[in-house]
C-alpha cells in the first residue's frame, strides 16, 4: 500500500485551488492538473508500506495527534518549485502559524520514526495544484501566475486533525482513500 500523511482542506481551499487552476489553465495546456476532491496538505510521504503494519501506523498517529493542539493556517499565493526559470510544480502557498504545523510534521515524524521512518529534513507546506510536464509556453506562465499573485486572497482554515491516507494509482490518476482520522487535543 502506498501511504502518505495529510491535512484535508476545506472546500473553500479546494474550490480558490479550482479557480486558479481554471485560470492557468485557459493558457498552459502541458500541465497535469491535480484533481479536486486530491487537494490536500502533504505532512509525510511515507511509499509503499505493508498493510498488515496499519494497526501499528494508526497507534502511532494517535498518540502523536495527543501532543499537539489545534491551528489555524491561510492558503494563498501562487508559487513553484524548483524555481521560475524551470518551473515543475504549481503550488497555493500556506502561511500563518507555520510553527505549529512544523511542530505537527516533527511529532508524526517523532512517532513513525519508531516504525524506522527517516524525519522530513524540512516541512515546507503547501498544496499541489499541477506538474509542469514541458517548457512550452513558459513565459504566457509566468506572466499568469504573477497576474495571478497580484489578485490573490488568503482563505484561512482551521487545522483540529490529520489524516493517514492510501494512494491507488491509474492511467486516469491517483484516488485516495482515508484510513484514518486523527483529532488534536494537546
Amino acid at each position: 500500500m502506498r501511504m502518505f500523511v495529510a491535512i484535508a482542506v476545506p472546500d473553500s481551499v479546494k474550490q480558490h485551488a479550482r479557480m486558479i487552476r481554471n485560470y492557468l489553465g485557459r493558457s498552459l495546456p502541458d500541465i497535469k492538473w491535480v484533481e479536486y476532491e486530491n487537494y490536500h496538505l502533504t505532512v509525510k510521504f511515507l511509499g509503499e508500506v505493508n498493510g498488515s503494519d496499519l494497526p501499528q501506523f494508526k497507534k502511532q498517529l494517535m498518540l502523536a495527534a495527543e501532543s499537539i493542539p489545534p491551528f489555524y493556517v491561510s492558503a494563498g499565493g501562487v508559487g513553484y518549485f524548483p524555481n521560475s526559470r524551470r518551473p515543475r510544480v504549481i503550488w497555493l502557498g500556506i502561511k500563518g502559524e507555520l510553527d505549529k504545523a512544523s511542530f505537527l510534521g516533527e511529532r508524526v515524524d517523532a512517532y513513525l520514526g519508531e516504525l524506522g521512518f527517516e524525519p522530513e529534513k524540512e516541512h515546507r507546506f503547501h498544496l499541489t495544484l499541477g506538474r509542469v510536464r514541458s517548457d512550452h509556453n513558459l513565459k504566457q506562465m509566468q506572466k499568469d501566475l504573477e497576474q495571478l499573485e497580484a489578485r490573490d486572497r488568503l482563505i484561512g482554515f482551521k487545522v483540529d486533525q490529520f489524516q493517514l491516507m492510501m494512494s491507488e494509482l491509474s492511467r486516469s490518476g491517483p484516488k485516495y482513500s482515508v484510513l484514518g482520522s486523527f483529532y488534536l487535543k494537546g
